[in-house]
């Protein structure tokens, strides 16, 4: 949000509570207000212990990530759902004809006309894809609860201050327990799957979706350096972006870093401070200093430099773009929360997905396949399928056969996902929710801190929105909508001489 004062310094907490806690405003905002700022500081941490149930058998692999679904993913489901029904039912205006409503509204028309279009069981069209659980209940959750903060955003704007100082928070404690994870003490994994990540991963389960949440993080923590005139707060704010800068070293997310040199290119650009400069070289260092400061006791071993996520991109990225052929009515509707992998398993493009498959799995050298089959086990669903591969030779060994089941089911960018799911509409409006207010405020000092959007927006190039983060890169963009409306606002408002 905008600076108050010619020289940028204002008193963030007294101004959020301040605009919080007035009278002025009804005591069902003020909670739902409340609810946001948790939200924002708290999400990613919402889980079920696992630890408290009993603990699935491992017949098949998929036992347990389906539980992890239960425990990590629903219960984030029905967070984002009972703030977007309770905010709805507490604001007492809703500006229907707002840009920003009229977008997230429209996705979701497009939401629903892809999932109509899936073909697919409706259990799956309204959870979505077994791992991520974004379908039609997902959506609907996020868009209400993007516009009930765009609403309270509208009447309360210094609101946005605490949001971005408690999305600040919510990410320096993740980077705490990505630190303590490659320390081998992790104490999320073993509370809800039963035992330790082998990776960075905070409470998200993922190194990439870490990386999507502390790439903010970081961003956000210089902004708000560069407001704060206490001694006290600065040393936080400086402690918090050096934890998050190791962590999104520790992990190796290629993309974010590059994301990261772009967004605080731009506040480097935007501020032309030593100061922000100095943030700004002091965070890389950190990213690329990792393995010297914190002892890799996981032996995480991903690295940079390597070269086989890249090309498996560009494959996934061929692989999606082939699949918009197999669903009706693309590229402007959608074939559902699940089309790609749908796409994949009713017509499997078996030389395609061997390719893929051989680089994931960095098959050894000797590596020889003499036959490839698509089976699908008697009686099961098509998400059963997999490739069985027979080998003449693999690992010095003759003759043996592996599976691979098909279980792609993302094209790893944002874009291309929106523009498989939900047609090429959604894409588009997609591109319109982050561009717009890079756009207006693309040389406003006072709203530097909107880089953060242009160096997500990176960031999804390759990458795929999740649960764990997306309602808090939306919150990111409501507070960004939010902000430059009050800027025209205040810029027409009459002079009260």
């Amino acid at each position: 949000m905008g600076s108050p004062s010619r020289e940028g310094h204002f008193r963030l907490w007294f101004d959020a509570n301040n605009a919080i806690l007035s009278p002025m405003n009804p005591s069902n905002q003020h909670r739902i207000a409340i609810s946001l700022i948790a939200f924002a500081a708290f999400f990613p941490l919402v889980l079920i212990p696992g630890a408290l149930f009993w603990k699935p058998g491992l017949i098949f692999d998929t036992e347990l990530a389906q539980a992890l679904e239960l425990f990590q993913l629903f219960p984030k489901v029905l967070v984002l759902l009972l703030i977007g029904l309770l905010g709805m039912l507490s604001v007492r205006e809703i500006r229907w004809r707002e840009p920003f409503v009229f977008l997230l509204l429209s996705h979701l028309l497009l939401v629903l006309a892809g999932s109509l279009n899936a073909r697919d069981d409706w259990s799956y069209v309204w959870l979505g894809p077994q791992r991520r659980l974004d379908g039609l209940l997902y959506h609907v959750s996020l868009v209400l609860y993007a516009i009930v903060a765009y609403q309270l955003l509208l009447k309360m704007p210094r609101l946005g201050n605490t949001l971005l100082l408690a999305l600040f928070a919510g990410g320096s404690f993740q980077a705490v327990l990505a630190l303590l994870q490659r320390l081998q003490l992790d104490p999320i994994g073993p509370l809800v799957k039963w035992s330790m990540y082998s990776n960075p991963v905070g409470s998200l389960s993922h190194p990439g979706m870490l990386a999507g949440l502390l790439l903010p993080t970081i961003l956000l923590g210089i902004w708000l350096f560069t407001q704060q005139v206490s001694r006290n707060c600065r040393f936080l704010l400086l402690l918090g972006v050096f934890l998050s800068a190791l962590a999104l070293g520790a992990s190796t997310n290629r993309a974010a870093l590059i994301a990261l040199i772009v967004g605080l290119a731009g506040l480097i650009w935007t501020h032309r401070t030593w100061s922000v400069l100095f943030l700004s070289g002091f965070a890389i260092v950190a990213v690329l200093c990792v393995q010297f400061i914190v002892p890799n006791r996981l032996g995480f071993t991903r690295e940079y430099t390597a070269t086989n996520t890249l090309e498996s991109r560009f494959q996934i990225w061929a692989l999606a773009y082939q699949s918009l052929g197999k669903i009706p009515g693309a590229p402007w509707i959608g074939g559902g929360p699940d089309a790609f992998r749908l796409a994949l398993l009713r017509d499997p493009p078996v030389t395609d997905l061997l390719a893929l498959t051989k680089l994931e799995f960095a098959w050894p050298q000797d590596a020889r396949v003499s036959r490839v089959t698509v089976v699908l086990p008697p009686n099961e669903q098509r998400r059963s399928k997999y490739l069985q591969v027979e080998f003449e030779q693999f690992e010095g060994q003759s003759n043996i056969k592996q599976n691979y089941p098909i279980t792609l089911d993302k094209a790893h960018n944002l874009w291309l996902d929106r523009l498989v799911a939900f047609g090429g509409l959604s894409m588009l409006l997609w591109l319109l929710l982050y561009l717009y207010p890079i756009w207006k405020s693309w040389k406003n000092r006072s709203l530097a801190w909107i880089w953060v959007l242009t160096a997500l927006m990176v960031y999804y190039l390759a990458w795929f929105p999740v649960i764990g983060t997306e309602p808090l890169h939306v919150l990111i963009a409501a507070v960004a909508w939010a902000s430059i409306r009050s800027e025209v606002s205040n810029a027409v408002r009459p002079s009260p001489n």
